[in-house]
């Protein structure tokens, strides 16, 4: 019984190699009075079929000013080489304020909230990459308050992986193979020369 248990469990080891358990994300955040400028909440890979379910509830804002611009307040999504670029413009001047840079995917901004303390919205990835979700406030000394619920995931689960990422365990699992296999034939040839000399 116990041999029979050992060639499953290889078994089971060789195919977790080969499939992503992990296709979706759901993360909960609460944000309570803070002033930073930007506020990463999550990451993750989105396929072709991405989507972002985004809830936040119980926004309050330090400042009451009806004349605030609620437009440079909200959630982005940027890839990690975009986001680099998006802080030089800031650097630069180009732009003062994330959410009008045009390498940046605009989520949500706080102008469509229009006085209500809560907001759902969905909203689809079409390029397979790994994004961060970002709160971005350029309001200048405003405090925000919030309860942030996530989901991301991939309509089809074999997107959740880039096309290294899929092929990297089949690489890892061939080297080896490949590497033996040329080993045997290289000390095959090895003897053959060998008895072939000794003869001689």
């Amino acid at each position: 019984m116990g041999m029979l248990c050992r060639p499953s469990l290889l078994l089971l080891l060789f195919t977790s190699l080969f499939i992503s358990f992990g296709f979706a994300e759901i993360r909960l955040a609460d944000i309570s009075s803070d002033d930073r400028p930007i506020i990463p909440v999550d990451e993750f890979r989105f396929g072709h079929t991405g989507r972002l379910e985004l809830n936040v509830s119980r926004v309050t804002l330090s400042n009451k000013d009806p004349d605030l611009d609620l437009s440079k307040a909200g959630f982005l999504l940027c890839t990690p080489d975009a986001w680099m670029y998006v802080l030089q413009q800031l650097v630069f001047g180009e732009v003062t304020c994330a959410l009008d840079s045009d390498l940046v995917n605009v989520v949500y901004d706080f102008r469509s909230l229009e006085g209500k303390l809560s907001f759902d919205t969905v909203f689809r990835v079409n390029d397979a990459e790994r994004y961060t979700l970002v709160f971005v406030n350029c309001l200048d000394q405003v405090n925000v308050s919030m309860t942030v619920r996530s989901e991301m995931y991939n309509l089809e689960g074999k997107e959740n992986r880039s096309a290294v990422e899929t092929i990297l365990p089949g690489v890892c699992f061939l080297s080896p193979l490949i590497y033996f296999t040329l080993a045997g034939i290289w000390i095959y040839i090895l003897y053959k020369i060998l008895l072939t000399v000794s003869r001689s």
